[in-house]
């Protein structure tokens, strides 16, 4: 290694203590996929001049592309593929830095990609999952209606009968149990940005020669009786294997042609996917083509409400304090050692005083040389400040907080209704931006699967969430 020189390198070493040199264990994989590990003195040259190795610039910014779990990707594959030369992103990324203001803490300000690791603990927390929870509850809740008529030209394949094409469909959707795998996903969209449903049909076998097929929604692309099933999937054992990344004119730009899934390369027809909160094509490759999370978006609003919180308790749990006036110099002079009176040492008195004074109702002090007074922290305006963290908290995801945290307004004839009004017009905006393409997906392969072909009558109705209360009927006098 040319420049090198271990006097330069352990000159700044401590050299108090002479210890028997100890030469460092052999790395136990010496070489791997082809490619030899650098010397344990380059290793050692680079942690001492703090030089980042390739994997620390890749991990260093920002809009670095994701690195997914061990097995997600097979062994012997690059991820993720691209059009372009290999070099592309990472120029990409060097040039957006450029651009960007220097952040140190991107991190903390949840600019990037925090990782599903992270967001999985973050899931944990009651402050992170309740917001998720509601969203996914209430858009599911109602679910929706199907309404179809006889068309002018209708399909010798499907049923004559509008009621017997309903009825079919909804006993198929309860089979593969459309209702509960659209409210995990939506779940999972907000907890890791995004939401995968695997397609599972019968005649493709669960392996990559089979998975990378397409699947077009059309009657000569799905055969009659092969859906076998619908399944989650959790975006960690996911990620794209190639994308168009040359032309934005293009349709399928940044958009990945197919996934791997725990080493099965599965392609894009088969996995509807869900991203509520979209990001810039900059930062996709960082965000696993998902988008940010909402726990993610959330994040500082809950840690100032856990700190916030964790400050009313010391306050109230030590609103009271008692304090002794005594004669300092005097005590400080008899020492605070072990071999010093504990009852005239400052200490010794003060813990004396404690012990004596902690739930009983007489306070002894001396009469001539100590006085006790009791000092109290006033505690108005802390409820307010808990408050006003609570409505920050609930303001991201746009969640009343009877709905979030069940309280109710105080005041003469307060009342929810209007918040709540406006969160379920948020709800229905969602549904109709999010759930409506998933579910077209799935009415368009179920027909495909049931008749062979699709009803071009069939309509998809969110049912409303505002449910009028019924008046109570007078009752007739007898």
């Amino acid at each position: 290694m040319p420049g090198f020189s271990l006097t330069r390198l352990f000159e700044k070493q401590p050299t108090t203590t002479a210890r028997p040199r100890q030469e460092p264990a052999a790395p136990r994989h010496t070489s791997m996929a082809g490619k030899t590990s650098p010397h344990w003195l380059t290793r050692l040259w680079r942690a001492s001049h703090t030089i980042p190795t390739p994997d620390d610039r890749e991990t260093a910014t920002p809009f670095s592309p994701y690195r997914p779990p061990p097995g997600v990707v097979p062994e012997g594959h690059d991820q993720p593929g691209m059009d372009s030369a290999p070099t592309a992103m990472m120029d990409m990324a060097c040039w957006a830095m450029g651009q960007t203001a220097a952040q140190p803490s991107w991190m903390a300000d949840g600019l990037g990609f925090l990782g599903y690791p992270t967001l999985a603990q973050m899931a944990q927390r009651a402050e992170f999952r309740k917001p998720c929870d509601v969203i996914a509850r209430e858009a599911t809740r109602e679910w929706i209606s199907l309404s179809t008529h006889n068309p002018d030209h209708p399909s010798p394949a499907l049923p004559s009968d509008p009621a017997a094409r309903l009825h079919a469909l909804d006993v198929e959707m309860k089979r593969l149990n459309v209702r509960e795998l659209l409210h995990q996903q939506i779940l999972d969209s907000l907890l890791y940005g995004i939401g995968h449903i695997w397609l599972n049909m019968a005649d493709t076998p669960r392996t990559t020669y089979g998975q990378t097929l397409p699947l077009p929604l059309t009657p000569h692309g799905v055969r009659r009786g092969t859906l076998a099933g619908l399944k989650n999937i959790e975006p960690v054992w996911t990620t794209p294997n190639a994308y168009n990344a040359d032309s934005p004119l293009q349709d399928d730009y940044y958009r990945p042609r197919n996934w791997w899934v725990q080493g099965s390369l599965v392609h894009r027809d088969r996995l509807i996917s869900m991203v509520p909160y979209g990001v810039s094509d900059l930062f996709k490759p960082s965000f696993n083509f998902g988008g940010m999370s909402l726990t993610q978006q959330l994040r500082p609003y809950v840690h100032n409400f856990l700190r916030t919180r964790n400050s009313i308790s010391n306050i109230t749990a030590n609103f009271s304090r008692l304090v002794l006036k005594t004669d300092m110099g005097g005590l400080m002079a008899t020492g605070t050692s072990d071999e010093a009176d504990p009852t005239a040492s400052i200490t010794g008195r003060a813990s004396f005083m404690q012990k004596i004074s902690e739930g009983q109702d007489i306070i002894v002090a001396d009469r001539q040389n100590e006085d006790v007074s009791i000092v109290a922290t006033p505690l108005t305006g802390l409820a307010d400040l808990q408050s006003q963290a609570m409505e920050a908290m609930a303001s991201i995801p746009g969640i009343p907080l009877v709905k979030l945290f069940g309280i109710t307004p105080n005041g003469l004839n307060a009342s929810s209704a209007g918040e709540i009004r406006v969160f379920y017009d948020e709800i229905a905006a969602f549904q109709e931006a999010h759930m409506r393409p998933v579910l077209s997906r799935l009415l368009t392969l179920i027909q495909l699967n049931l008749w062979g072909d699709t009803d071009p009558a069939l309509e998809i109705t969110f049912k409303p969430l505002w449910q009028q209360t019924t008046q109570p009927q007078p009752s007739e006098a007898s």
